[in-house]
């Protein structure tokens, strides 16, 4: 079957340039928006990690929609942008709620449902995966990363028209009903609007993929059990990947949800110069994970490329306790959030890439592969849940509480949390390479070979074929092959790196290895299957 090309799916790109021009104007007003309507620090980030909530739960649903309904996406999106739609006319309206807990609470709700709409925009992931061949997906990808960096460039364009935005809509003069318009309501027309041109898109132009033949099977991945958490805690290698995740989630979320208050309260800004800040950490991103693919490719190994992105969270965490002062200068502002923007795109795939040769080096896991990529998700969800309301509650310090004090600062001590716990992972690693003895950087002669084509047998030898020119690689399972080219695991493996909704479209020199090495066996598996046939029948 003839498979879609990138540039027969252009809407994909207006998605993503859509939701990324969105995104710039509702993350620098949001606290603005809540502060109007009667609400507190610690209520802004209870709403920042109410859409991460229900778009952490939805992801889920819209999953089972697509496997459910025969690979078929344009119903789960028109549901995607219809929520969306939704929640932020609700978003929009709450300025008509009496100011308070009220007022903050239909906030609250606008942004939920919004999350649960904008949870939809994983289906591009799949969509790739089982329309796009596989030779083509990283350039797919690259293009979706490119025009989403490109939407948050031009959020602050956008944002300068907004500011100016002071009017009312006269709904009755009878009855008076008047909605009063502002920079910050309006944010949820802006929503909307973009939310209804991409339905309409979406319907017309958005393309199924083959029901057959792609390159991921129906296969789903088994359900997680107690056993299968057990065996992620209980070894090292599993547990520090899940851990790095949850911190390099916890300590890049904190930047998202810090950046606004703390520019307005120090410098006096408006969501124009945030956004401005935001675009400038949208290329900073691109251009690291541009960097961490050449390192990757240079036979980079992933703990110097994981002890790198921590590193820059310690020298940026630092760096922000100490610059981040009601008489900071512009540039010490900036600074620190351009050296952490550097951190998540070398730990992503390095870290996903180190997780991924964990679980494919244990037997006893061949039948869990999918099981253990949600967990990791799990941890990267459950660091983003937390950040927002840690951050508001123990970390940012309140205007009325740096006025009283003598204290400069802008962040309470907690802040010292992101350098401590990304220098606890550097030690992790550096435990595991010495101690443990993983030897990944080759400081000391050792036997056994860390590459992947060398990695422990999961598959019996009886059904290799015997002879010259068979390579002495294991084979991987069937059930193993079906997990790691299942739908839900592509999904899964490709957001763990995703950043402020940057799609990171690189992989490691050892993943794509690792899935070349898991495609060629599967072709055995498909030849084995086919010569049996032929026996069977003669």
């Amino acid at each position: 079957q003839t498979h879609n090309s990138p540039s027969k799916s252009p809407v994909l790109a207006m998605i993503n340039i859509t939701d990324s021009i969105t995104n710039s104007v509702v993350g620098p007003s949001l606290i603005f928006y809540v502060t109007e309507m009667g609400g507190t620090q610690e209520q802004y980030g209870l709403i920042m990690s109410a859409a991460f909530v229900s778009s952490m739960v939805m992801m889920t649903f819209y999953g089972a929609w697509v496997d459910s309904n025969g690979n078929k996406y344009r119903a789960p999106y028109a549901a995607s942008f219809t929520l969306g739609i939704i929640g932020s006319f609700i978003y929009f309206l709450a300025i008509l709620v009496p100011k308070g807990n009220l007022a903050v609470g239909a906030i609250f709700l606008g942004r939920l449902i919004t999350g649960m709409g904008a949870s939809g925009r994983t289906l591009a992931y799949s969509w790739v995966a089982t329309a796009i061949p596989r030779e083509e997906q990283r350039t797919t990808l690259t293009i979706m990363s490119l025009t989403k960096c490109f939407g948050m460039i031009l959020g602050p364009l956008l944002n300068i028209l907004v500011l100016k935005v002071n009017t009312e809509l006269v709904i009755s003069s009878k009855f008076d009903i008047v909605i009063p318009i502002n920079q910050n309501n309006s944010v949820g027309l802006i929503i909307a609007l973009g939310e209804g041109i991409l339905f309409i898109a979406t319907f017309l132009f958005l393309g199924d993929p083959p029901t057959k033949g792609g390159m991921i099977t129906d296969e789903k991945p088994a359900k997680a059990g107690l056993k299968d958490i057990w065996e992620a805690i209980t070894h090292f290698d599993l547990f520090s990947c899940l851990l790095a995740t949850f911190v390099a989630m916890f300590n890049f979320t904190f930047y998202s949800v810090a950046i606004p208050p703390v520019a307005s309260h120090a410098f006096g800004w408006n969501p124009v110069h945030i956004s401005n800040v935001l675009a400038a950490q949208a290329v900073v991103l691109f251009l690291g994970m541009c960097a961490s693919m050449i390192f990757s490719m240079a036979k980079a190994p992933d703990i110097l490329l994981i002890g790198f992105g921590n590193f820059c969270f310690v020298t940026g965490g630092a760096i922000t306790y100490y610059f981040w002062t009601i008489d900071a200068t512009s540039l010490q502002f900036v600074l620190p959030i351009m050296i952490v923007s550097l951190a998540f795109p070398f730990i992503g795939p390095a870290n996903r890439s180190k997780y991924t040769k964990a679980v494919h080096s244990r037997p006893e896991l061949e039948n869990s592969h999918g099981v253990m990529q949600s967990l990791c998700n799990q941890a990267m969800m459950i660091g983003g849940l937390i950040s927002p309301n840690f951050a508001t509650a123990f970390i940012l310090r309140s205007p009325k509480e740096m006025e009283l004090g003598d204290n400069p600062h802008e962040l309470s001590l907690w802040a010292w949390c992101i350098p401590i716990s990304s220098a606890i992972m550097i030690i992790g690693l550096l435990y595991e390479e010495v101690i443990l003895g993983k030897n990944e950087l080759g400081l000391y002669e050792d036997e056994s070979n860390a590459d992947v084509d060398d990695a422990p047998a999961t598959e019996t030898s009886k059904l290799m074929l015997a002879g010259k020119g068979v390579s002495k690689r294991r084979r991987s399972s069937i059930v193993e092959i079906n997990q790691n080219y299942s739908r839900q695991y592509e999904v899964g493996r490709r957001f763990s790196t995703e950043a402020n909704g940057i799609i990171n479209p690189f992989e490691t020199r050892d993943e794509i290895k690792l899935r070349d090495n898991l495609l060629q066996d599967r072709k055995e598996w498909e030849e084995l299957a086919k010569s049996l046939e032929e026996v069977e029948s003669t």
